[in-house]
């Protein structure tokens, strides 16, 4: 009824709440994610310092620690897009669904890493005759982090693109798209080709699920990519941000099929300032993506 009021049966009038943004502001945001990388950090720093000196002596631990550094980065994509957009769960949700299932996959790639990392403090230092017993569990944590994480970083990335290509409102010309596909199918058959080893060269199943989902989330990132860089080409806007997002990208594919081709050859051990000057620009790649969810990709109208 126009101009009604609801009232309680006693006659007092029932007042409608509005919700709040799901972050409780700048300080709430920035603690959470400070929360989240502090933890993250811990398990990361866990899984390596029972073998620090073997890692300094093989001469792989700059390239460990600039991984570790590159995982941390996945908590500021959902920190910059609620800043951005404080009603990102009403207005942005499967953005924001995305964006925290990217941050809860490099938690539990470091779960899985840091309860290996126990498992060799343990082996190092003598345990108790129990613990062998329990080395076949923490194989199976391990596995299953790095399942969790791969499958939540697959879905993640999926949900991201997804969400970014209902917002579009052009499309690109025929021919920017044809060369986007091609460039595409190059890194996807590059990405795909470096997993053949553990499709081929290994009898267990769960390296073969491992596999399976390793695979999905290439193509999950490779649709991801197409929606972005077809994006840009389009002229969508705001025009900066998906600039960034473009740039971004191009950095991704190319570290992606770099990493791949390393690891087929066999040459990451040969240079390791080789692997660690991919694994900086990849980080470099990843920080512009969160300068273009800092800078608007996908944001709703609200501001924080």
């Amino acid at each position: 009824m126009d101009g009604a009021t609801l009232t309680e049966l006693d006659g007092t009038p029932i007042v409608r709440r509005q919700r709040r943004p799901i972050s409780s502001g700048r300080t709430g945001v920035f603690a959470i994610c400070g929360v989240a990388i502090g933890v993250d950090l811990a398990l990361q720093l866990l899984s390596i310092l029972p073998s620090w000196s073997g890692y300094e002596s093989a001469g792989t631990l700059p390239m460990m620690l600039t991984n570790m550094i590159g995982g941390l980065v996945a908590f500021l994509v959902p920190a910059a897009f609620v800043l951005r957009s404080p009603d990102a769960w009403q207005a942005r949700r499967m953005l924001l669904v995305g964006a925290l299932l990217g941050a809860g996959s490099e938690l539990a790639y470091s779960a899985g890493a840091a309860v290996s990392g126990l498992a060799v403090l343990q082996g190092n230092n003598g345990a108790d005759p129990p613990w062998p017993s329990f080395i076949p569990a923490a194989d199976v944590m391990v596995r299953i982090g790095l399942l969790v994480g791969s499958l939540a970083g697959a879905v993640g990335t999926l949900l991201f693109a997804l969400g970014l290509a209902r917002l579009r409102e052009r499309s690109a010309a025929r021919s920017s798209r044809g060369v986007i596909a091609a460039a595409l199918v190059v890194v996807g058959l590059v990405g795909l080709w470096g997993l053949w080893p553990l499709w081929w060269l290994s009898a267990d199943w769960a390296l073969w699920t491992v596999a399976a989902v390793l695979s999905a989330g290439i193509l999950a990132s490779l649709y991801r990519a197409w929606v972005i860089l077809t994006g840009w080409s389009a002229g969508e806007a705001p025009h900066r941000a998906w600039t960034w997002a473009a740039a971004a990208t191009s950095v991704g594919l190319a570290t992606l099929a770099i990493g791949y081709l390393l690891g087929l050859l066999g040459a990451t051990d040969l240079d390791h300032g080789f692997s660690v000057s991919v694994l900086v620009v990849g980080i470099g790649g990843n920080l512009l993506f969160v300068a273009a969810v800092a800078d608007g990709l996908g944001a709703s109208a609200a501001r924080g």
